[in-house]
């Protein structure tokens, strides 16, 4: 059996570390070193959940702008569809204005050779009613030129009578 000796040490380390373990700072000590690394881990694990949590508000900012800029893009393409859909209609309206005044202008220029026509049937009708009283005037002016008193026709010489 061996025994353990001190021989391979020297005198002053063995009694030094039986002497720090004997006193009574020695637990102090460890309690403070311990806080310290408690301290430590803490803020460590302070720093790690800030990390975190900015992350995530990083993370939640970017869905965010994403889904806004989808919103976005879908608003401007809906826009962009009702302007060509309404485009679209304003060129069949015009197309069918278009169509309508060609076929207003046939219509019309097929009546204006009827209008001329009822123009000249009222012309004549009215020359006609112009020779009539020309020739009534003719007459009665020889009439009253056969009878110079019968002038003004109808009228009485003397008004009380």
């Amino acid at each position: 059996m061996k025994r353990k000796t001190n021989e391979n040490r020297t005198p002053n380390m063995g009694s030094a570390e039986q002497a720090k373990n004997d006193s009574p700072l020695h637990g102090q000590n460890t309690t403070i070193l311990s806080s310290n690394q408690n301290e430590k881990f803490v803020e460590i694990e302070r720093e790690k959940s800030l990390a975190l949590l900015n992350a995530w508000k990083e993370n939640e900012k970017a869905k965010a702008q994403t889904k806004a800029y989808r919103e976005l893009c879908s608003l401007e393409e809906w826009e962009n569809n009702m302007k060509t859909a309404l485009e679209l209609d304003l060129k069949k309206m015009e197309e069918n204005l278009e169509v309508e005044k060609g076929e207003n202008s046939k219509r019309f220029k097929k009546k204006i050779p009827e209008i001329k026509k009822i123009a000249e049937a009222k012309r004549e009708k009215i020359e006609k009613q112009k020779e009539k009283g020309t020739i009534k005037l003719k007459r009665m002016s020889e009439k009253l030129s056969a009878n110079p008193n019968a002038y003004p026709p109808g009228t009485k010489t003397c008004g009380c009578f």
